[in-house]
């Protein structure tokens, strides 16, 4: 009977001491995982929008600006020509000098009066060759008398054509220097120095006197 009840306390404390360790057990598996899901990291905030961001008192710099100078226009009177007449014959290798110009016009209107006007162009190339064309165009009008296909071999040659009387009566029908137009007087000459040939449009109200050589 005695040995009965013993096993029955045993019984009874090794239960008692079996559910301890369960219930401390439970508790403490319970306790890791609330600890785990604490130390999970909490969501970053997004930035509140709209916010401003600080402004920088850093002063920025003006853009520089250079202005690009324009490129000088170049005076070119050609055209002044042809709009008296398309038929004045101007030699292809010549171009217009501005400077020339200017400097023929104080010599024309000394010469020929203060109405008078000089267009004048410069050429390297040699005398026979702008002598040789410009006698060639104009042998095309039977008012201009017929002259020697090459120029003499003097130094210094010139030519002088007075072009409202040369250009008239071409023999194929073409433009003319009408006789009542702006008086234009051809003149070429030779040069010592650089350009080799200057030829020069005089204009003028009334025909001047001209001598050809």
């Amino acid at each position: 009977m005695l040995s009965k009840r013993c096993m029955e306390r045993t019984t009874r404390a090794a239960a008692a001491l079996t559910a301890t360790v369960l219930a401390g057990l439970l508790w403490s598996g319970c306790g890791g995982r609330e600890g785990a899901a604490a130390e999970e990291q909490q969501p970053k905030k997004n930035p509140i929008v709209g916010a401003e961001a600080p402004a920088s008192t850093a002063a920025t710099p003006a853009a520089t600006t250079t202005a690009t100078p324009a490129p000088p226009v170049v005076a070119d009177r050609t055209e002044e020509l042809r709009a008296i007449s398309k038929a004045i014959p101007i030699y292809a290798g010549a171009k217009y000098r501005d400077d020339l110009t200017k400097r023929d016009e104080v010599m024309v209107r000394n010469q020929y009066g203060p109405q008078a006007d000089v267009i004048t162009f410069a050429s390297d190339d040699s005398y026979p060759q702008v002598y040789h064309y410009y006698t060639t165009y104009l042998a095309q009008f039977r008012a201009y008398p017929a002259q020697p296909p090459y120029p003499s071999t003097q130094n210094w040659r010139t030519l002088e054509v007075h072009l409202n009387d040369a250009m008239q009566d071409p023999f194929i029908p073409g433009d003319t220097l009408k006789p009542g137009d702006k008086h234009i007087t051809l003149q070429i000459a030779e040069t010592e120095a650089e350009p080799k040939i200057v030829i020069r449009y005089i204009l003028t109200p009334q025909p001047i006197q001209t001598a050809e050589k």
